[in-house]
């Protein structure tokens, strides 16, 4: 047995708790960005758990899974990648209120399934396309950070380059094949170490808290 839904259960966990300390930091600091991050990772672990309860309990739910898996590929990186940046540039529309972040979502939503239907890329293409995006201004903000902190100490700067980092090796080098790697089937590896990515965005959240200063 292979025990996908293990994994998938962690990694839907692992977003979910993620995506809470994100939640508090729309109370009262860039409410619009971290927002975005709470949607995607909200995107994730609905994809996580669908897959968990699919591999688990009810094999009939694969086109749902599926489906789900799609949107989280279309939306997930990319909105954490664009969240990142908008608190890094302290983007100040949306800093109030959160009516932006909707706005957001459902343009990267919208125009990756428009994308995805026309004859221009696959669904397939527009998922590499949306996450290649994501996954460079996450690794930008970070370097940025290490470079020329605005608010994050280097060690939190280096832990959050390292996450999409280890997002780009796990996809080229992983994979979600169903054969094992050291023991472990490559799928659970993905997951595995997507949910210790996602962790890295613990880190972050000083980028949301406008009262820091620069730090050294």
């Amino acid at each position: 047995m292979h025990n996908f839904w293990l994994l998938d259960t962690l990694l839907g966990l692992a977003c979910l708790l993620v995506a809470n300390q994100y939640w508090c930091l729309t109370r009262s600091r860039y409410q619009s960005a971290a927002l975005i991050i709470v949607a995607a990772l909200l995107c994730m672990a609905l994809a996580a758990l669908v897959g968990a309860y699919r591999y688990g309990i009810d094999p009939s739910v694969t086109e749902l899974h599926r489906a789900f898996a799609r949107i989280s590929g279309f939306a997930s990186l990319l909105l954490i990648g664009i969240g990142l940046t908008w608190a890094r540039l302290g983007v100040s529309w949306g800093t109030d209120n959160r009516a932006p972040a909707y706005a957001v979502v459902v343009l990267v939503l919208a125009s990756a399934i428009g994308l995805a239907q026309s004859r221009w890329l696959s669904p397939l293409g527009v998922v590499d396309l949306y996450s290649a995006v994501g996954l460079a201004l996450w690794l930008l903000v970070g370097m940025l950070e290490l470079l020329a902190p605005v608010r994050l100490k280097r060690g939190q700067a280096l832990i959050l380059a390292a996450g999409a980092l280890l997002i780009l090796l796990n996809g080229l080098l992983i994979g979600t094949g169903a054969s094992r790697l050291l023991g472990l089937a490559r799928t659970n590896w993905f997951h595995l170490l997507l949910a210790l990515s996602v962790f890295t965005l613990l880190w972050a959240r000083p980028l949301f808290d406008l009262e820091l200063s620069i730090r050294e």
